[in-house]
């Protein structure tokens, strides 16, 4: 059988020291999704791999397999940007590992989806803005929204997803969102089996309606209020959470980010 040689541009996810002098790398492909590869003599390297395969740097990359089963080499990386500020400042790189994280966590090696490797580009560049028209952790909400829709779980801020009420007839409707189901309960089901349920305001849930519906092109245009911002961001934790089954490690450090006088955030 013939080797499998291919080519794509890809993020740096993950590295992991192997042997004296090589590593083992994770990106995210634009071509190939998730994908880990090992760079032979890239700790030792003085020119080939130099500076190239430090998280989230954003690369073109030539990988060889000898198998579908095997790992890949990784034959050469061409840098297309480094993305410095992520690994210089606290802030974007704490935002930045969230994503990773998710990344990591959520996908699966070789499972193609060019939609999350262009939400992810567009996220890292916009953290590495000197003056970004987004915050962090806008960043971090609007990216959340559309990978849980590229993963198969889209939550529905639509209507109650028990007797589809959307607010339209009762102006005094109130609504949470459970996360078991991924949509909204209003108060009249709460009390049909459907308890759980964490608070949203109107405001906030028209704020999301209107994130997931927006091209990514324009989402750096959308202007969110701290309310809205860290009432969605609770809901996308407490979600992200309940579709992994287990804690997400650099939520904790994103925490230490926000100002000591904001509302309680989970």
């Amino acid at each position: 059988m013939s080797p499998i040689n291919r080519e794509s541009e890809g993020i740096i996810l993950d590295t992991l020291d192997h042997g004296e002098s090589d590593l083992i790398v994770t990106l995210y492909c634009r071509h190939g999704g998730r994908s880990s590869a090992i760079a032979k003599g890239a700790k030792k390297s003085k020119r080939r791999f130099v500076n190239k395969l430090e998280l989230f740097t954003f690369i073109h990359v030539r990988l060889k397999q000898r198998n579908t089963r095997s790992l890949a080499i990784l034959e050469e990386a061409e840098l297309h940007s480094a993305f410095l500020p992520l690994r210089s400042h606290i802030i974007p790189y704490t935002a930045a590992s969230v994503l990773r994280e998710f990344c990591l966590l959520a996908t699966r090696e070789g499972e193609e989806d060019e939609r999350i490797f262009t939400l992810l580009v567009w996220s890292l560049h916009h953290l590495s803005l000197p003056r970004p028209r987004l915050s962090h952790l806008q960043i971090v909400m609007l990216f959340l929204l559309r990978f849980y829709d590229y993963i198969g779980y889209r939550p529905d801020f639509s209507q109650c997803f028990h007797c589809g009420n959307d607010g339209q007839a009762d102006s005094s409707s109130s609504f949470g969102f459970n996360t078991a189901h991924g949509g909204l309960i209003c108060t009249s089901c709460k009390g049909s089996g459907f308890s759980s349920a964490i608070p949203l305001s109107t405001g906030t849930i028209k704020t999301l309606q209107l994130c997931q519906d927006t091209s990514l092109d324009k989402l750096h245009r959308l202007k969110v209020q701290d309310k809205s911002l860290y009432e969605a961001l609770n809901v996308l934790h407490r979600f992200g959470k309940h579709i992994l089954q287990r804690d997400i490690i650099s939520w904790k450090m994103l925490r230490q980010t926000i100002k000591p006088q904001r509302p309680n955030w989970t």
